[in-house]
């Protein structure tokens, strides 16, 4: 049976092949990069170009007799200086041999040049820490290493001096997730004939989220090919900070189409896992009732709900966009939500028995 409130997540997490190596076909050249950002979709979308982000790098010299993986850039600054994005502070060239290995994070944090940076980047690791999910997107890169020396481009990434040329790859993935709420009654009107309708009117009167964890740690690990969390459901480390119940600034009548309910005060949430009475969902309608006689009925529904209770999903996890769909049946609900038919009040007559007496009575005229 379906329940009286649909809610529906739908989340997209994504996976690409995160290790590339990329060679150039000329050298001494100026250090650009191409940067995106992961999605929900399989397309990725371009950087703000009014975002900067930092980047530490390693040179690998060819030859075992020459630098072996030693501090390239430390903790500098990229910017969009159009028409590529290059370091703002110092200007790095590529390298006449060997391999460069990038990591990158945005947005910048601490001091150009000096390795102070939230996150803490090793050549394998990321480490965020104390991060309060509130309005700033988090970002970190794949890791990728680059090739120096001549040879021919892979991987659809050109360096050759032309106007096709593409810089570093760079492809940012979000470290937190986003949470948000849309509703609709699934339908306002019901009837066979003008005269015979029943009508209603749904408000949401108040709808209120709490126990959302706000902060947290994250270590990332890089395996090879990717990222992998310390937590292998992809949540943050020690979530705590919990929300206090955020909810609507003014009631909302409902459509039969979706609108946003826009009761979470910041963009971001804190990837964590759902915990029975720990993250949960308020709702409150005032429904009114035009019968098809013409009297009307008014009555509250009022219910609190665990995000952890309302569909599969048993965590909010890292780079998800999670959707949640209410849907609202102004009748009570069987079988049928986009329909009454299912609650249309019938009547089964039926008529007692005589009851049998055995008596005398005398009359007397």
């Amino acid at each position: 049976m379906k329940k009286y409130i649909i809610i529906a997540a739908a989340a997209l997490a994504a996976s690409v092949s995160c290790s590339k190596v990329e060679t150039f076909d000329d050298v001494q050249r100026e250090i650009n990069f191409e940067v995106a950002r992961f999605v929900r979709t399989k397309a990725n979308t371009a950087l703000d170009t009014l975002r900067t982000f930092g980047t530490y790098s390693w040179f690998t010299a060819e030859s075992n007799n020459g630098s072996q993986g030693v501090d390239f850039m430390v903790n500098e600054t990229v910017g969009y200086v159009n028409p590529v994005w290059k370091t703002i502070n110092n200007t790095f060239y590529w390298p006449k041999t060997g391999s460069i290995d990038f990591i990158s994070y945005s947005p910048f944090d601490g001091s150009n040049g000096s390795a102070d940076s939230n996150p803490v980047v090793k050549k394998d690791s990321l480490i965020y820490t104390n991060i309060v999910a509130k309005d700033i997107d988090y970002l970190y890169a794949d890791k990728v290493t680059v090739a120096c020396p001549n040879g021919a481009t892979t991987n659809d990434v050109s360096y050759n001096g032309t106007p096709d040329f593409k810089g570093v790859p760079t492809l940012f993935r979000h470290a937190l997730a986003k949470v948000s709420f849309q509703i609709k009654a699934n339908f306002l009107e019901q009837g066979n004939s003008p005269t015979d309708t029943t009508k209603w009117k749904l408000t949401v009167e108040e709808f209120k989220i709490g126990g959302l964890y706000t902060k947290g740690d994250l270590h990332l690990a890089w395996n090879g090919t990717k990222w992998e969390p310390k937590n292998s459901n992809k949540t943050w480390e020690n979530p705590s900070a919990p929300t206090a119940q955020q909810e609507l600034a003014d009631s909302l009548v409902l459509t039969t189409e979706y609108q946003a309910l826009g009761a979470l005060e910041d963009p971001f949430v804190l990837p964590q896992e759902l915990q029975a009475y720990a993250q949960t969902l308020k709702i409150k309608v005032k429904i009114e009732t035009t019968l098809a006689n013409g009297n009307q009925l008014l009555e509250y529904f009022d219910k609190t709900l665990n995000l952890k209770d309302i569909s599969s999903l048993q965590a909010i996890k890292m780079n998800q966009n999670l959707e949640y769909k209410i849907n609202i049946k102004p009748t009570a609900n069987v079988s049928t939500p986009d329909s009454p038919e299912d609650v249309t009040i019938t009547f089964d007559p039926a008529v007692a028995d005589w009851e049998g007496v055995s008596a005398e009575a005398t009359i007397q005229i």
